[in-house]
């Protein structure tokens, strides 16, 4: 008997296993201790249990035989793995290679011990062959973003005219700052899917299996098969996309979501793929180009170099630049004993992000990820946070994000600069405070000079930070 092992994040509709004449069963392994590693959100639990379910009960519709092992048997994942490969006469297994670092090698090992033989398919999950991708890092010591993203549109042709980029510019970034009108604008609200028996389910065995996890599973939000996940797509692209890019880095107290496509949790899982996405996209007849290549640039640049940062520099994950060390507190995770004092911006994105499991990424990097760095948090337990608490978060993605971008635990090899800044930013991009004089005197700001002061040493030889740390030594001699 061959066999291929389905894995979580990788819920495709076209999984390489489907087209392949020598598979003879489907497997699908629900791991209790993986769902308790950290504390996870409930939504997050919910999202990968009821895209499996449906992705097997799928299989099953359409005449593949499935095999599967759920939370009910309580087993670890190999365990769980050996008794489908004992029981079913199991000589052959394939998979599609994890993004995550170690799942293969896990699985080669189990294979070896219970003499099975191997076939690995490549990973889905991006635009870019791993190949490809690990050359380009090799090849650039400085491994720059904007550099990369550059060699992307080259490589695919996205967003090309011949040899120039399609508006003769790489880059609109500067056209993708703007906030909010002062009179405000009508945000559409997402099109939340309607649940069906399988997700009810699932919603009730999360509530009652991790009650203590953070969120409310009954407030799920979010498609969990291929179908569902298009609609999705296609709800963005002819509602929000137009207004994407303009106001890509606003904020706002009272909507979580914005212009922002939520597509992220979708991608990661393989309930949509980048072709897909990357084509509808391109598609819409009247989207302004700034928010064409702001959203393409997040999906074929920034999302792809994060896969490549991280399978380049294995040393991240454990990287401490600024030798921090205070540690998270629980209320992070529970929202119980939340201080008085933390400042509006800080509360307001924590609160949502304890509801949905998620916000947008000028949220979690100048919000939250900024509130972190400024206050001395160590690194990993910022990394471990954001892991737990956030529906698209897996450790390809956390490790670059949080420990290079956000948190600078790295000293600036995936970024230029700590994203670091006072209240006069945040009050620009979300209006928090009553007023700017009042963002200028905040908490925010006060810990953004202590920042600069007490690691001076360590950010002098950055030339983007000379103006900001001149600024702080003329306050200190004053």
């Amino acid at each position: 008997m061959k066999a291929a092992l389905i894995l979580a994040t990788q819920q495709f509709a076209d999984h390489p296993a489907l087209a392949d004449p020598d598979i003879d069963l489907i497997l699908f392994v629900e791991a209790d201790a993986a769902f308790r590693r950290r504390p996870y959100h409930s939504h997050k639990i919910v999202l990968l249990l009821s895209a499996m379910r449906h992705t097997a009960a799928r299989l099953s519709a359409d005449g593949r035989r499935v095999e599967r092992v759920t939370l009910d048997a309580d087993l670890g994942f190999l365990h769980a793995l050996r008794h489908l490969a004992r029981t079913h006469d199991i000589e052959a297994l394939a998979w599609m290679s994890a993004t995550d670092r170690g799942v293969d090698r896990r699985l080669l090992r189990f294979c070896e011990q219970e003499s099975l033989h191997t076939r690995v398919y490549s990973d889905a999950l991006f635009l870019t062959p791993a190949r490809d991708l690990d050359e380009w890092f090799t090849g650039h010591a400085a491994a720059r973003m904007e550099d990369f993203y550059r060699w992307q549109r080259r490589r695919t042709g996205i967003l090309m005219d011949g040899a120039q980029p399609v508006g003769k510019r790489w880059n609109f970034d500067a056209d993708n700052r703007e906030p909010l009108p002062k009179g405000g604008i009508d945000v559409p609200a997402p099109l939340l899917p309607e649940h069906d028996d399988i997700t009810r389910d699932v919603i009730a065995e999360v509530a009652r299996r991790f009650p203590d996890a953070p969120g409310d599973a009954a407030e799920f939000w979010l498609p969990v098969t291929p179908d569902a996940a298009r609609r999705w797509l296609d709800d963005f692209v002819s509602r929000r996309l137009e207004l994407f890019g303009r106001y890509e880095d606003a904020m706002a107290a009272e909507e979580p979501f914005l212009f922002h496509s939520l597509l992220s949790p979708l991608l990661n899982i393989g309930l949509l793929t980048v072709d897909e996405v990357v084509d509808a996209v391109l598609a819409h007849p009247d989207a302004p180009l700034a928010s064409l290549e702001g959203f393409i640039r997040q999906v074929i640049g920034w999302r792809e170099y994060m896969r490549g940062a991280y399978r380049a520099m294995p040393e991240l994950k454990q990287a401490n630049h600024f030798a921090l060390s205070r540690r998270l507190e629980p209320w992070w995770y529970t929202g119980h004993g939340i201080p008085d004092d933390l400042p509006v911006p800080v509360r307001t994105v924590l609160e949502r992000v304890l509801r949905w499991g998620y916000a947008h990424h000028i949220e979690r990097l100048m919000v939250l990820g900024n509130w972190f760095l400024l206050q001395g948090y160590h690194p990993h337990d910022v990394y471990d946070w954001f892991s737990a608490l956030f529906v698209d978060a897996y450790e390809w993605v956390m490790v670059p994000n949080v420990q290079g971008m956000s948190q600078y635990a790295d000293g600036g090899r995936v970024a230029t600069k700590p994203y670091i800044s006072g209240g006069a930013y945040l009050q620009k991009m979300g209006s928090w405070w009553g007023s700017a004089a009042e963002a200028r005197d905040s908490e925010f700001t006060a810990a953004y000079w202590a920042f600069l002061d007490a690691h001076e040493e360590q950010l002098r030889g950055n030339p983007r930070l000379s103006l900001p740390l001149a600024q702080m030594r003329k306050r200190r001699a004053g």
